[in-house]
This record gives C-alpha cells, structure tokens and sequence, in this order.
C-alpha cells in the first residue's frame, strides 16, 4: 500500500487530540452526504416522472397518427387502406373522429369531447374496454360513458334512462369562398353502456360507434388515422415507409416523436438542477477546506517530524489530499444510501403524495447515480487539491 495513503487512513480513523476536530471532520461529511441525499433524491424523482410519463404515452396514444396537414377531416379510399395493409409490422389500425360537445343533465353543463371509433379501435388500444347494458336504439346516437368519472351521474347501472339525452354537437364546414364557418348541431343521445381507459381519459370523452357519428354528421369522414405495430418493429422505418407511400400531405406522427418534447421539458428542469445544486456542493465544499486545514494543524508535530525523517512535501501534501478524498467518498455514499432506502420507501409504501392522490414517483437509475457520484467525487477531489497550498508555509513556520 502507499505509505501516503496508509498514513492518512490512520490519520482519519485515529482519534483526534481536540474533541472540536473530530466535530468538524463529522459535520463537513454531513453537509457532503445532505448534498448528495437532495441532488440523488431529486434526480430519481425527475427520472420516476420521466417514466410514468412514459407509461402514460403508451397507454393513452398510439404508436402511430396520421392525419390531415390542412384539413380537419379527411377522405380514405381502398387504395389506401391496402398501402396501409400492405406494411409489415402493422398489427391494426382504426379511423377515429372527434367532435366537442355541450349538454345539460341535473342542472349540470358539460363540455367534453366525443370520439366516434371503428371496431378495430380496441385492437389499437389494448387498455380500452367497453360494456353493453343496453341495446341499440336506431333513432339516437349510442354513446359510451367513461366508468371513472360520470357513471355517478348517469346512473346507468341501475337503468334510471331511458330517455335520450340532448347534446349539442359543435362543426364547421366550408363556404364557398374556402372559409370555414361553425355551427351547433342539436341531437339525441342514448346511453348504451360504460367504456373503462383511464381516469383521464374517462373525464375527457364520451365514445360512440364511428359510423353512427358519420351518418349524424352526413359525412363519409374522419379526423385521424390511429396505428399499432409490433413491439419488434422499428417505428422511425414504418413512419418513413408510410410518408412514402401515402404522400407529404398527411402529418405521420409516431408516439416517439410526442414524448420528445416532453423530454426535452425534462431535461432542461435537469440542467438546472444541475446548476443549483454545484452550487450547493461548492458551498458545502468550504466546510470540506476547512476541515483539511484543521487537521493539518492538529497533525503539525506529526508532519514536521515526517518530512524531518525525508518525506517529500509532495508526500506530506498527498497525505491530506487522500483523507480530503475519503472525507467526500463517506459523505457520497452515506448520502446515496440514504437517498437509495428513501426512495424504495417511497416506491414501496407511497407515502409522499401530491394532493394526497399521487404518489411521487421514483426510479432509481445507474445514469442519476453514476452522474452524483462524479459530481461529489470531482468537486471533493478538487478542494483537496486547493487545500494543500498552505503546507508549504505550515511545515517551514513550524520549523
């Protein structure tokens, strides 16, 4: 072992002669390892949002849209249905069209989205379910009541309706200049049944048969074209092969390509965590300085009687530069463990809520502790380094 090194391991686990250095020695690890608990904490918190938006981008989007550049509706035709079925890697897709709503029920107003699907639409999304209670009724429109938000107002599971509702169906069409103009379409709805996706997703829309929405709006149309491809296939080649064959056009959006920019968000949150908190570990790293002076005088006798026996003063020097070294390492660890146990706590256990609903969410990641550790470990050794500068001056004074 280098003899340097030994020295300062028994320097830093020996008993200091005064009780206040070994007060200072603990409370500059401290301050390393509270620095290290909040920068890991944080970033696990960042990487835990970062994954449940990501789960949540898989379960309420599909892997791939297409639409319309211009215009809001759009005409498909055969031959782009076999282009579509011609694809590899392409398990189904579905036509889809959205209108806004606006309707009254206990006194209650309502605005909300209503989705009209095709047959292939639960294929495309697999957490999307929907239960009949009731048979087709040919003079309404059949809608779908999401189960997590307003099934307490529809009262569907104990038959309370069966007399359409009025809902008012917002449109717009073309002029003949090329204008579009809105207008309100009134029509009677009857509740066929639930659908269950998500609590978003049950409060934002109502769901209905696409044709049934097709023949109400006297036209052959729909708004976007959703996609599901295999979990093996490749979504950047299946957008380019899709452009190419159906033309600039329409707008091809992957799943992919809707995450990014919430990464993005992510990401730059992160840079400036970044930045805040090197500012905190170079302020704790005072408390690192000091503690390497103080030991260099409590350990003065010692040193000059080493460099008396010929030590090197770059010896001596490395001395205090290992003990700064093992100073930060403690203080890294001790901090990282901590941050380790509270955040399998809080995945286990949840007990940090937002709004006493959501747990934060945690992920523990090699990326966010690997970039903790470096950043502790390179400002540590750096401030020993600096703190050596005065043992030339020490030595030779004692002298």
């Amino acid at each position: 072992m280098n003899t340097s090194l030994y020295i300062s391991i028994r320097y830093f686990f020996s008993k200091k002669r005064t009780n206040l250095v070994n007060i200072i020695v603990f409370l500059s690890i401290l301050s390393i390892s509270v620095s290290t608990f909040s920068l890991s904490t944080i970033l696990f918190i960042f990487s835990g949002l970062e994954n449940l938006n990501k789960k949540f981008y898989q379960i309420h989007y599909p892997d791939i849209t297409i639409s319309y550049s211009n215009e809001k509706d759009f005409v498909i035709d055969d031959n782009i249905i076999k282009k579509i079925k011609s694809i590899q890697g392409i398990l189904a897709f579905s036509k889809t069209m959205e209108k806004k709503v606006f309707f009254r029920y206990n006194n209650h107003e309502y605005f909300i989205v209503l989705k009209g699907v095709d047959i292939e639409y639960e294929k495309v999304m697999n957490k999307f379910k929907k239960i009949d209670f009731k048979k087709n009724r040919f003079d309404c429109l059949n809608i779908y009541v999401g189960w997590s938000s307003l099934i307490s107002c529809f009262s569907i599971l104990y038959n309370d309706i069966n007399v359409p509702l009025q809902i008012f169906i917002l449109d717009h069409q073309k002029n003949k200049k090329n204008v579009f103009s809105s207008f309100i379409m009134k029509q009677k709805v009857y509740i066929k049944g639930i659908f269950y996706f998500s609590p978003k997703i049950d409060r934002k829309y109502l769901f209905c048969d696409l044709y049934e929405l097709q023949n109400i709006m006297k036209k052959k149309v729909f708004h976007t074209l959703e996609i599901k491809i295999h979990d093996k296939a490749n979504v950047y080649n299946l957008k380019k092969i899709l452009v190419k064959k159906l033309g600039k056009k329409l707008d091809v959006i992957t799943r992919v390509e809707r995450e990014k920019i919430l990464y993005k968000i992510i990401n730059t949150e992160k840079i400036f965590i970044y930045f805040l908190f090197l500012l905190m570990i170079l302020i704790t790293g005072f408390n690192l300085f000091g503690a390497i002076f103080i030991l260099q005088l409590d350990k003065v006798k010692e040193l000059f009687t080493l460099w008396s026996l010929g030590f090197s003063l770059y010896r001596i020097k490395m001395i205090f530069f290992y003990i700064g070294f093992m100073i930060t390492i403690f203080g890294c660890l001790s901090g990282l463990f901590i941050s380790y146990i509270t955040s399998l706590v809080q995945e286990k256990y949840r007990i940090f809520k937002i709004e006493k609903e959501i747990p934060f969410p945690v992920k523990i990641t090699l990326e966010d502790s690997f970039m903790v550790i470096c950043m502790i470990l390179i400002i540590g050794s750096i401030i020993s380094f600096y703190s050596l500068k005065r043992m030339n001056n020490m030595i030779y004074y004692y002298k």
